[in-house]
This record gives C-alpha cells, structure tokens and sequence, in this order.
C-alpha cells in the first residue's frame, strides 16, 4: 500500500474518531439547551464534511463501536511501528552496514503495511454502515484531504 492511501486512511481514522466526540458534543448541548430555557439554543458544532454526510445517530454509535473494537489492533502496530521507525532513524544516523540498515526498512515496511491492512479494514467496517449517497460524499472528502495534505512524507522515514 502506498503512503497517499496509508494517509488516506489515517485521516479517515482521525476524522472519523472526531466524528463521535462531536456527536457527543452535540447531544449534550441539546440536553443543555432543553434543561435551560432561557438561554438560546445553541447550533451543534460539526465539521463540513460530517454534515454533508448528514450521519444518524444509530450510525455514529456504530462508528464508535467500530472504532473501539479496532484500536485493539491499531494502538500496537501503531506502537511498533513508530519503534522501528526510531530505530531505522538510528540506523542510518549510525554507523550500521548498508545490510542492516535495509534489513531494519524491510521490518519497517512489513509493519507498516500491517498498520495501514489493518486501518483499511476498519475503513470497511465503516463503509458499510454508510448509505450509497453517504459513501459518495465520503470517497470525495477523501479525495480532497489526499490531494489538500500539507503534511505528506517522503517515502523514507527520516526524522
């Protein structure tokens, strides 16, 4: 898997755990608004995106669930990978041998590619829970958070 679609899926990730911490947001404001009469309401805070996906809440509580059922996985991979990447850093600061050095990125990018299969996967999840139109409109924030990314990396990890 390529690093565009590795981001890809992070910020989908990313987005989407935003997704369920303003949907909470949102539920308590109304409980607030409801309990104070004399105040405005006031309008829930959602990102662009989530609205023009126009989620229910069933959909949201799924999200969520899904979310932490996959963080089992992730948080690990996440973990040895950010640790062989450290250590490939030292490496090719080092003076280790061409052999070593190839060998730790080889781990490097088996890993790697565990945490993006694995970040791919609850994308899927995900998917599935979302409408036809929803799906749409979701593959085209992708689309636009891939090619508007001012955080891309180079293919190698450096430091």
């Amino acid at each position: 898997m390529h690093l565009r679609q590795i981001s890809i899926v992070t910020a989908i990730l990313i987005t989407l755990s935003g997704a369920s911490v303003i949907a909470q947001v949102s539920n308590s404001q109304k409980q607030l608004s409801a309990q104070t009469p004399t105040n405005p309401p006031t309008q829930p805070r959602k990102s662009g995106w989530l609205q023009d996906l126009n989620l229910t809440p069933q959909q949201l509580e799924q999200i969520k669930q899904i979310r932490r059922q996959s963080q089992d996985q992730i948080k690990p991979k996440q973990q040895a990978l950010r640790q062989a990447q450290q250590e490939l850093h030292n490496l090719l600061a080092g003076q280790a041998s061409p052999a070593e050095v190839r060998t730790k990125y080889n781990q490097f990018k088996i890993l790697k590619q565990q945490l993006a299969d694995a970040q791919f996967e609850n994308t899927l999840a995900i998917r599935e829970i979302l409408s036809l139109e929803q799906r749409q409109k979701f593959a085209e924030y992708m689309y636009k958070s891939q090619h508007n990314s001012p955080n891309r990396r180079p293919n190698i990890p450096i430091r």
